[in-house]
């Protein structure tokens, strides 16, 4: 009857029966073609292999890597790029990042939710613009804005985000002005730390960040040098607590790492089977032996040491004073660690204003104080990628591998006027020799013309 709709269930059938009369035309709706940008005369380091592959080609198809040749690709209709023999690699990253530390550690405290995240926003889309296609937020609430970069609203690197980082009362985690009651603090409320003790509390914490989107957890086990009630030496988690934290992370299919630098500190966390750290600082030879027994990926933040008791972040005489005491024994424990062949990621723990998170691109050529230029590609590419890979079913990207170039992984892809398996500083300088950057298959910055 006419202006009488038909019944849901006979739209649904005509729909039907539409598709399978003409099932080309609803999978030609479905399936639009892959955009195509091809690069042609470039030199090739894919970030596994020591030797650049010369003149070559390598096809993007979508987000992803569909070819890479020193043959001609044909690929009809595609952009084409020509590298003018430029180094075609994989986008940096950097596996240890506190995008909402925007500001000091302890004035954080003191700066509405709404400021800090809007500050993160700059930041993040500057780290992107300078290479780091992928970033590894280690401690602090990047949920929001990983999804918003994700979905295009932002512009800004993949984040592998820890949400809030655990501790308990008077550890790294402890931030709070006063005595506060736990939960009612301006760090803990806009998410950058949770004050956890007890294995049920801390279970707890890490099932509220797994629910956000957490792709691994971060433990603050050790006394740190921004935080001020937890002195260098200090142990801030028992046996029990950690070993609670490793069969949480475990059961969700990722783990657990950990702020921490004695030896006392590592001992444990080894004895409750953690497999990554973060930091060990001032963790002794034999002790690092133990850890090249043991664990899978040291993140090793080597740059921010040197010059570490100057910092203006450090404000009070007790960060002073802590900050003085690691720079000056800090390199022993790098040391030992490449002695013994400890495999290490590159992270870099700079925060506090967009010109310190630049920080680290010169990091890269501040390591080689201590490392070879083929160590640090390693760091930078084959190690990053491992601790990225860690994560298993909860990284938030899953479609290919990352920090490779290789048929099939994600097109994060840089063109850098330099040679960075004869000098990794290439990266370092951003301005001038980091001429494009793609981050799944698009195109975020191009000076070649």
């Amino acid at each position: 009857m006419f202006g009488v709709r038909p019944p849901v269930a006979i739209l649904a059938l005509a729909f039907l029966l539409a598709c399978m009369a003409h099932p080309a035309a609803v999978i030609g709706a479905q399936e639009k073609p892959k955009l195509q940008i091809l690069f042609t005369n470039v030199n090739v380091y894919d970030g596994v292999t020591p030797e650049l592959m010369m003149d070559a080609n390598v096809l993007v198809e979508g987000n992803l890597i569909a070819e890479v040749s020193t043959d001609p690709i044909e690929a009809e209709g595609a952009t084409v790029i020509d590298g003018g023999g430029r180094t075609l690699t994989p986008g940096l990253s950097d596996m240890h990042v506190h995008l909402q530390l925007v500001t000091a550690a302890p004035s954080l405290e003191f700066m509405r939710a709404q400021e800090v995240h809007v500050r993160m926003v700059p930041i993040a889309e500057d780290m992107l613009m300078r290479g780091f296609t992928t970033v590894r937020d280690a401690c602090g609430n990047t949920h929001g804005l990983r999804e918003a970069i994700n979905d295009g609203t932002l512009v800004g690197p993949r984040i592998i985000s820890s949400g809030a980082c655990i501790g308990g009362w008077s550890s790294h985690a402890d931030f709070m002005a006063d005595t506060s009651v736990k939960g009612q603090t301006n760090v803990e409320r806009i998410g950058f730390s949770t004050i956890a003790d007890g294995p049920d509390e801390i279970r707890e914490a890490i099932r509220r960040e797994m629910r956000q989107g957490a792709s691994f957890i971060k433990l603050m086990i050790g006394g740190g040098i921004a935080s001020t009630y937890d002195p260098l030496d200090v142990t801030t988690m028992s046996l029990e607590e950690i070993k609670a934290a490793v069969d949480e992370t475990e059961r969700w299919g990722t783990y657990a790492t950990a702020h921490i630098n004695t030896d006392a500190s590592v001992n444990l966390a080894l004895d409750a089977g953690m497999r990554t750290f973060e930091h060990l600082l001032l963790t002794s030879p034999e002790t690092m032996k133990r850890v090249k027994d043991e664990v899978e990926m040291y993140s090793i933040q080597t740059a921010v040491v040197d010059g570490l008791g100057s910092n203006p972040v450090f404000v009070t005489p007790a960060a002073v004073a802590k900050a003085q005491y690691v720079e000056a024994n800090a390199n022993k424990a790098f040391e030992a660690a490449r002695e013994l062949g400890v495999p290490m990621s590159f992270g870099v723990d700079s925060y506090g204003s967009l010109e310190a998170f630049r920080f680290n691109s010169e990091a890269i050529s501040v390591r080689k104080n201590l490392f070879s230029n083929e160590e640090i590609l390693e760091m930078l590419f084959q190690n990053n990628r491992k601790l990225i890979e860690m994560s298993g079913a909860r990284l938030p990207y899953q479609d290919g591998p990352l920090a490779i170039i290789a048929p099939g992984a994600y097109a994060d892809i840089l063109l850098v006027d330099g040679d960075p398996t004869e000098d990794v500083a290439v990266f370092s300088d951003w301005k001038n020799k980091i001429d494009l950057v793609m981050k799944d298959g698009k195109i975020y910055k191009n000076t070649l013309n």
